[in-house]
């Protein structure tokens, strides 16, 4: 008999907690939310090609610099453009770039899917546009070493 009454209390308290719970399935359900779209500031905007949109697959710089600031060596990448932000804008790689690869040493370049925020406005249509620019900067580094993994 106890266990009877056990188990019909607990069946009880299951049900009534139940009929709370759809209160606030319904309060979920009804909620609303709005996205404000960013837009780019007007000094990251006069530095961006007009056809940078989110979702853009387009080609990047990775440039190693000295502690000076001076660029010493970089290569084109392969990368998406993610989210447009205030600020910047947040690029995702499709591909591995190496800049140097010596045993013992820390990475130096970046892995597929790794991202970065842009600011600097250097987005190029194709890698040839990308490697033309680094030729310029007088760092380009051709070793072969990207990989699309």
């Amino acid at each position: 008999m106890k266990n009877q009454i056990l188990i019909v209390s607990f069946v009880l308290a299951l049900f009534l907690s139940g009929c709370n719970s759809s209160k606030k399935t319904d309060e979920v359900a009804s909620y609303s939310y709005e996205e404000e779209k960013v837009e780019m500031s007007a000094e990251l905007k006069a530095k961006m090609p007009d056809w940078v949109e989110e979702g853009k697959i387009c080609y990047g710089l990775v440039v190693q610099i000295t502690e000076d600031n001076v660029p010493v060596k970089g290569k084109a990448i392969k990368a998406k453009v993610v989210q447009i932000g205030e600020d910047a804008v947040k690029m995702k790689a499709l591909e591995t770039v190496s800049l140097m690869e010596v045993e013992g040493c820390s990475k130096m370049g970046i892995s597929k899917g790794e991202t970065w925020d842009e600011n600097d406005g250097d987005f190029y249509l194709t890698r040839e546009e990308a490697i033309n620019r680094l030729k310029e900067m007088k760092v380009y580094k051709d070793s072969g070493k990207v990989t699309v993994d």
